[in-house]
Order: C-alpha cells, then structure tokens, then sequence
C-alpha cells in the first residue's frame, strides 16, 4: 500500500506533463530548424529556456500533491532558499531586491505546501498545544495592522505560521525521521555555504565591525546566515539534531562528516550563548538517562567548584570569555542591557497589546540611546512583548508551557533538551520574528515533534533507525492508519 502522496506512474498529472514536454520539445525543434535557415537566434533562445518548463511544472505539482520522494527534496531545497543570504546590503537597506523575492519566492511555496497538506490533516484537532500555537501567529498577524509597516510585518508573520504549518506537514507526511533527515541536511548544506563564503568573501560570510577606525570585517563567521549569532545558533541546532535525534552512531564516518562542518560554524561564529545554551542542552539530555541520583550529586559538586572558581577568579574568566578583554561586555550582554532598558521603557507605553509584529526594527534603530544595529530586542520574550504585548506573550508563553509539560508526560526527554537550548538562547537572541529561518524552523518543530508524537510512535517511519541525510525513506503504513493509532 502506498503512503501519503501519489506515485508518477500512477498520478493522473504523468499523462499530460508527459504530452506538454512532448509537445514544447516537438515546437523548440521546429522554432530552431526554421530561425537557423533565417539567421535568426533569439527564438531559439527562448525555446531553449522554455523547454524545462513543463518538467518544473510537474516536478512541480508532484511537490504540490505531497507526492513523498518529491516532497522530501523540494523541502531541502526550499529551506535552503529560504534560510541562505547570499548578499551584503546596509542594515538599514529594506529595498526589495532579487534576495528579497528568492525569500519571498520560498515563503510562497512553503505556504502552498502547507495549505495543500491541511486538506489531509487538520492540526487543531491534535490537541489543546496546536490551537494556542495557532493562536499566537493569528494574534501577532493581527497585530501587524498596527505596526509601523504593516505590509512588512504581515508578510513576516505569515512565513512564520507557514513556517510552522509545513515543518508539521512534513512530520505528519513524511514521518518524522525524514522531517529530522531534512533539516539536518539543509543545516549541513547552510554550513558548507557559510564556510565557502568565510574563505572565498570575506564581505558576506565573516561579520564587519570597527578596528582601529575602520569597517572591515573579522574572524567572526556569518556564512549565509545574516549574522553570526545566527550561524553559531544554526550550527548549534544542527549538531544538536544530529547527535540527539539522527541515531547515527559516533563510531560512522558519516556522523562526523556531518557535525564537521558545523562544529566549525558554531567555532567560527564564535556566539557564546549558542555553545552554553548546546551544553546546557546535552547535558539535561544525559542527566535524565538514569542514574539521576548519583549525576545530579556530582552536578551540585561542579557547581559549588565553579562558584569557588567564579568568586576567585571571576574578573579574570569574564576578561578571557570577552572578545574586547573588558569585564563589562560579559555583565552587560554586550551592550544588551541598553537595548532592554529602552525596550522595557517603550512597551510601558503600550503594556497591552506592544507596537504590532515587526515593529522593532523601524523603532529601536532610530532611538536617541540606540544605534542602528539594534534592529530587535536581542531577547526573545522582550521582543515578543514590545510586539505584542502583555496578550502576546502570554499566549506565547502558555503555548511553551503546554507543549514542555506534554512532552515531559511523554517522557520526550530529547525535544526538551533542545527546547532548553532555545529558551537560553532566547535570552540573549530572539527566535520569533522576521521572515521564518531556519532557527525558527527547528523551533517549530520542538512542538510538532510533540504533537507528532502519538501519530509517528507506532511507525518505523521515527527515528528509531539512523536518519539517512538527502536520502527519503518510504513510510510502511499509509498515513491514515497512523493517525488513528
């Protein structure tokens, strides 16, 4: 029996693609033979260039129908599209260029992809979780009429709910072990762009900043990602999904060709807050293996060593952890603190409902105590409460809340581990906001993981074998009898 999706050989949609290139092929062939008697070469040209036309289409419509193989590497492609900045532009640049349409382009199909897998799953009749998820992204679309740019900030909230939709529609569709084989090869790809674009331009994948008078740009790797922080948190996603949850063993090559060039990222980028938030993350992980007794007895006596250490060396480790060599960079956040301060004191001018999705970066850049690299809170409650408000981040928060204690109750010990990793990391970087990401993406998927759960546990579509990455794994069971399992 053939799982979600449609077979080419079975599709209603082979006959006529098949007819369609026929006949463009039959037409290129005449157009070339009668300009090449004429002289004429512009007509061939143009043939030539619409001859792939009717295998996109259906390559195409497969993607649309959910046809599974197709699915699988049009998501891989997608999500690298969508996620990868392949150009250098001013901060406070917000013209729309061909990388804008490209973004916009990838947003357009993953929300088409979404509302096509709706007709075969309805998400909010999973559980309580998936309509307060739903209703977060409703409400901040709602807020966005009121933002500075409504148009800006509406499309962004939008890639966000579509965001959420498809990496949901691929749990369910897919399975989740080739939703988890998908990001982790987008990452992997993302990662080897960002280290070609580190060592051949420097102008797009290593981060600018001032030394001795002039911009140039440093050590720090931004790759395609748009920032180093998210590279470094990107990276840090992706060794974490390799290691928790592709089932590859440590002892193949194929794991650490995997996590390589990752590693280097997160190394590279050299975010601070990624690699705690990782720690923190695989250490939860390994805590709550067994044995928690005896692991959290030794974990009280690392953390009174440390305080020892901090209170006598203290000065001394922050100096060598910051990159200026000054003790205030660590206390202050790197400047963070300012930009809290003014966040705080904007919001309690709209405590209730914030300053609409996306407002952010047309408000903080331009404030007398700011500059113009302040384009988001650098904090991801903060920047959901000037958004939003006091009724955003209360829905929000109330969604996190019920999604951890779900997956606490099933004991999904791995999806909390990185979703510790993303409520650290939030203190420092916003997560939510913006067009969707790839950081945001893998956010999303800690609550479909969840709600994937029930329907993925009786199928050996999970992750119980090793993820094979870029290559799809046919699911066994059709995906209606998965559902009412």
């Amino acid at each position: 029996m053939q799982a979600a999706g449609l077979t080419p050989h079975r599709d209603w949609i082979w006959l006529p693609a098949a007819t369609a290139v026929a006949i463009v092929a039959a037409i290129a062939l005449l157009v070339i033979s009668l300009s090449a008697t004429e002289g004429e070469s512009l007509p061939p040209v143009i043939m030539l260039a619409a001859l792939p036309l009717p295998l996109l289409l259906f390559v195409g419509t497969q993607t649309l129908v959910w046809n599974e193989r197709y699915a699988f590497y049009a998501a891989i492609l997608i999500i690298i599209l969508q996620c990868a900045t392949l150009r250098v532009r001013e901060i406070e640049d917000k013209s729309i260029d061909l990388q804008i349409l490209l973004k916009l382009g990838s947003v357009g199909s993953i929300l088409m992809l979404s509302l096509t897998a709706l007709v075969r799953r309805w998400p909010l009749g999973e559980a309580a979780e998936a309509l307060l998820w739903f209703s977060f992204f409703a409400y901040m679309i709602a807020t966005s009429t009121q933002s500075v740019q409504p148009a800006v900030s509406f499309i962004e909230t939008v890639s966000n709910i579509a965001g959420f939709l498809y990496v949901y529609s691929l749990m369910r569709l897919l399975g989740v072990r080739n939703t988890v084989s998908i990001l982790i090869s987008a990452c992997f790809v993302l990662c080897l762009l960002s280290i070609a674009a580190y060592i051949l331009n420097p102008q797009l994948g290593r981060m600018s900043d001032w030394v001795n008078g002039a911009f140039i740009p440093t050590s720090r790797l931004t790759g395609v990602f748009g920032t180093a922080n998210s590279a470094g948190a990107a990276a840090a996603v992706g060794i974490m999904l390799t290691v928790l949850f592709s089932g590859l063993s440590p002892r193949r090559p194929l794991f650490y060709l995997l996590i390589a060039p990752m590693a280097f990222c997160l190394l590279a980028s050299n975010n601070r807050m990624s690699v705690a938030a990782m720690g923190a993350g695989f250490l939860y992980v390994y805590v709550m293996r067994g044995r928690f007794g005896i692991k959290f007895a030794l974990g009280l006596l690392v953390a009174a060593l440390g305080v020892l250490v901090m209170a006598s060396f203290g000065d001394a480790i922050m100096s060598g952890l910051s990159r200026s060599g000054s003790v205030d960079e660590i206390t202050s956040g790197t400047g963070r603190t300012r930009i809290w301060a003014v966040v705080i004191e904007l919001w309690l001018e709209r405590p209730l409902f914030g300053y609409g999705a996306g407002s952010a970066k047309f408000i903080l850049p331009f404030h007398p105590m700011l500059f113009k690299a302040a384009a988001h809170a650098h904090n991801m409650y903060l920047n959901i409460l000037f958004s939003g408000g006091l009724v955003g981040l209360t829905i929000f928060l109330t969604s996190l809340v019920l999604t951890l204690r779900r997956a606490w109750a099933k004991r999904a010990h791995k999806t909390i581990g990185i979703a510790i990793f993303y409520l650290l990391y939030g203190m420092t970087e916003p997560t939510v906001g913006g067009l969707v990401s790839f950081l945001s993406l893998c956010f999303y998927a800690l609550p479909c993981l969840v709600l994937a759960t029930r329907a993925t546990a009786s199928r050996s579509g999970g992750t119980a074998s090793a993820v094979a990455p870029f290559r799809f794994v046919p699911q066994p069971y059709p995906m209606r009898s998965a559902a009412k399992a």
